[in-house]
């Protein structure tokens, strides 16, 4: 990701999520330009707020080990808990190295100092050389202000979503609806139409073996057909009862009239 501001372009790539260790815990990492080298700086939240620690600090800065600690400490009546830092401790601490990845022994950390994004500005104030600026230029545009651009993207994919999945909704009540319209509406096709009218000639045929005498039982089970289904024509018999019509054709009986 590339950001511009002032005329100058600060190059940012944010990675893909990546599985370290064979662990299923996924961290998402971005690199910051120091002089020529790209530094990987991982992305860590704490309380809905991304923070850095003071090794980050000390090491994107290309500080001595203890420099920001130091700076802190001197300093630390300045900052407010809760807004420009927070200290954990013993488990917590742990807790949430071992989650970020921080140091070389994550769940043996008792003591982190997580500093918010007003907490670092105040606390590399006094770094003023050019590497300085430009590191705070893009942690602060593409780093602590990329949470919120990641917050808006996720409002927008969540907005698509619902939205697709609206139209997914919509999609399958008209499917529902041409599958009853199916099952209400639409009559026999032309071969359909044909199958069922070589049921009635087997049947009748089969009942009847001389031929002057079948065109009465033909007249009795075509007006049978349409009274039990309500129908004008055999062709007129719906799909979803084609099978219940040839049942009905296969065990018909004639009604024999008394001569």
């Amino acid at each position: 990701m590339v950001n511009e501001k002032a005329g100058e372009r600060e190059k940012t790539i944010v990675s893909v999520y990546n599985i370290i260790g064979g662990r299923n815990t996924m961290t998402q990492t971005i690199q910051i330009q120091v002089h020529q080298n790209q530094q990987q700086l991982t992305i860590k939240e704490f309380n809905g707020k991304r923070v850095v620690t003071l090794k980050d600090i000390d090491d994107l800065h290309r500080r001595p080990e203890g420099t920001a600690s130091r700076n802190f400490r001197n300093n630390k009546d300045k900052f407010v808990s809760g807004e420009d830092y927070w200290h954990l401790q013993n488990e917590e601490a742990g807790d949430f190295a071992t989650t970020n990845f921080v140091g070389t022994n994550p769940s043996k950390t008792r003591e982190l100092v997580l500093l918010t994004e007003s907490g670092y500005l105040m606390l590399v104030k006094s770094f003023t050389d050019d590497l300085a600026w430009k590191v705070q230029r893009q942690l602060v545009n593409s780093y602590f202000r990329g949470q919120a651009i990641r917050r808006d993207s996720l409002q927008v994919l969540m907005a698509a979503t619902h939205n697709l999945l609206a139209s997914q909704e919509i999609i399958t009540e008209r499917l529902e609806d041409v599958e009853h319209k199916l099952e209400t509406q639409i009559t026999l096709d032309s071969g359909q139409q044909r199958r069922l009218q070589k049921s009635i000639n087997q049947r009748v045929c089969g009942l009847e073996q001389i031929k002057e005498a079948r065109g009465e039982w033909f007249r009795q089970l075509h007006k049978e057909i349409k009274d039990r289904w309500n129908v004008s024509s055999y062709k007129d018999v719906l799909k979803h009862d084609l099978q219940d019509v040839m049942n009905y054709v296969a065990a018909w009986v004639p009604i024999r009239r008394e001569e």
